[in-house]
């Protein structure tokens, strides 16, 4: 399979902020922390709250230290990393993300480094991806049950509401929340297995609102190569050079979200490969069908390939009819692939 694991790489961010650094996977100390069962009551969430939730990341002026917890499972060992990264938002949606420090697991000064230049490859996806984000309150609620445990907390001096985000349907991962009152956010994030285990933890541990930034601030520069896909056949066709396939909105999980062109090199260096990438949310988890056309050097067979998951990441990719497909996120490998098979005739 021609597929480019440089592509691979700029749309997962390297899947769950984790995966692609080996001496880091291979050597964090086994977790097995579980979460405190919140306590729950019968209110939801007040829509003008799940509103600011939405758009507080890059609306609200803001810059912060948070601390990453995060655990993953190869076989049957559960491993572990912890840092620190700061954050910051002018308000007008330009955001950076840096990652300050390796807390655990302890590596040799070149592996360091290797992470460190790998969070600063991706940091823009973890941004948007990694961290929990409302990205539509109608489909987040047709597919989420938002719970008001009634609890208020602080974190980071704030005063915080908790609250709990589950799927109503299907296994998927609980979301334990602490969401600033006033500016909609998220000040922690708890990731919670179907068996209790906290996958992800994601908390500020201190936050400035309206800060002042310096004139030549690093704020984040997309290295994604992508533009939007036009709007009629003909200009599709002309632009990428084949019929783009989409997942149909089905009234399913996920609806689509955005569609857009990415080229990628070819494997071997010569020429370039060019994707249709169609990104597509549930509400909250966020997934993406790539369809990349026809190859003659593809078999014309039907075969998709499922890799193994990385944490709450999944990632299958393949031929169906001789044209070549992926799909990755946080949904199931079945999920990916009927999504796949949605965007056939």
């Amino acid at each position: 399979m021609r597929f480019s694991s440089l592509l691979l790489a700029a749309v997962t961010g390297l899947a769950f902020g984790l995966a692609g650094c080996g001496d880091v996977s291979s050597v964090g100390a086994p977790m097995s922390s579980t979460a405190t069962p919140p306590v729950l009551h019968s209110g939801l969430p007040s829509e003008t709250l799940l509103q600011k939730m939405q758009v507080a990341p890059t609306a609200v002026a803001y810059s912060g230290v948070r601390r990453i917890e995060q655990s993953w499972q190869v076989g049957e060992t559960v491993y572990s990393t912890s840092y620190r990264e700061d954050v910051a938002s002018d308000g007008q949606g330009r955001v950076a993300l840096q990652s300050l420090e390796l807390i655990a697991p302890s590596l040799p000064p070149r592996s360091e480094e290797l992470w460190r230049m790998l969070q600063e490859s991706r940091d823009g996806f973890l941004f948007r991806y990694r961290d929990f984000r409302i990205h539509d309150v109608a489909q987040m609620v047709t597919n989420y049950s938002p719970i008001a445990t009634g609890v208020r907390t602080r974190v980071a001096g704030r005063e915080c509401e908790e609250l709990v985000f589950a799927l109503r349907h299907g296994a998927s991962f609980t979301y334990n929340l602490a969401v600033d009152h006033q500016t909609g956010l998220v000040m922690r994030c708890e990731q919670v297995a179907t068996d209790g285990r906290v996958m992800g933890l994601v908390e500020f541990e201190s936050l400035e609102l309206r800060p002042r930034f310096a004139a030549d601030f690093p704020w984040d520069e997309s290295s994604n190569q992508e533009e939007p896909l036009p709007a009629s056949q003909a200009e599709r066709l002309a632009a990428v050079g084949f019929r783009p396939r989409q997942p149909e909105g089905d009234g399913g999980r996920f609806q689509l979200l955005e569609s857009t062109i990415v080229r990628s090199p070819e494997p071997d260096g010569v020429g370039e490969l060019t994707w249709v990438k169609s990104t597509l949310t549930d509400g909250i988890e966020v997934v993406f069908v790539l369809h990349g056309g026809s190859d003659p050097s593809l078999l014309s067979d039907d075969v998709m390939r499922v890799a193994p998951s990385v944490g709450p990441w999944n990632h299958v990719e393949g031929t169906l009819r001789g044209e070549r497909f992926m799909a990755l996120g946080r949904a199931s490998a079945d999920e990916l692939l009927d999504l796949i098979a949605s965007t056939l005739d």
